[in-house]
């Protein structure tokens, strides 16, 4: 029986859902031919019955709602939280950023003094704060001399 012929004999609209795991497996089982099988679902209180189960059905959906509504907020205010943390993460990059854009400057301003006094002390902070390689790259992509140091250095490079 399908569920438009049920709900023509019957008078009621279960969901479709009760019909097909209650009503259809109950009719199926049964001798009955869709007429007498429908007046006696009625008669034995069969409407009464899907009330029942569907309000229960309804209830347990309900409460389903609420957990999962519930869920939702909890996730939604650990998203915010993340977005905080994220926010707060975007603005130490950008202060570590300016920070590392001082340092550069910083080591050039004493890369040009150690130039400008011949200080072996100079060049060796300018060392300690680039490192080696990026001290020798900077000397030649900026056309300064090479002391005798740096030519050492050079190469200690090339042999490691």
């Amino acid at each position: 029986m399908l569920i438009s012929e049920f709900i023509d004999r019957t008078g009621f609209r279960p969901t479709e859902d009760y019909y097909h795991t209650e009503i259809e497996p109950e009719y199926n089982h049964s001798n009955l031919d869709k007429d007498a099988w429908c007046k006696q679902w009625k008669k034995n209180g069969g409407i009464q019955k899907a009330y029942d189960a569907m309000c229960k059905q309804a209830a347990n959906d309900y409460a389903q709602v609420l957990t999962l509504q519930s869920r939702v907020k909890e996730l939604e205010e650990h998203n915010g939280k993340l977005i905080d943390e994220c926010n707060q993460l975007n603005v130490a990059k950008e202060n570590l950023d300016d920070l590392h854009a001082e340092m550069i400057e910083m080591t050039v301003f004493i890369i040009e003094q150690a130039e400008k006094y011949g200080s072996n002390e100079l060049r060796e902070k300018a060392i300690e704060m680039m490192g080696e390689r990026e001290y020798i790259a900077f000397k030649i992509n900026h056309d300064l001399n090479l002391w005798q140091a740096d030519k050492s250095l050079i190469l200690d490079l090339l042999n490691q």
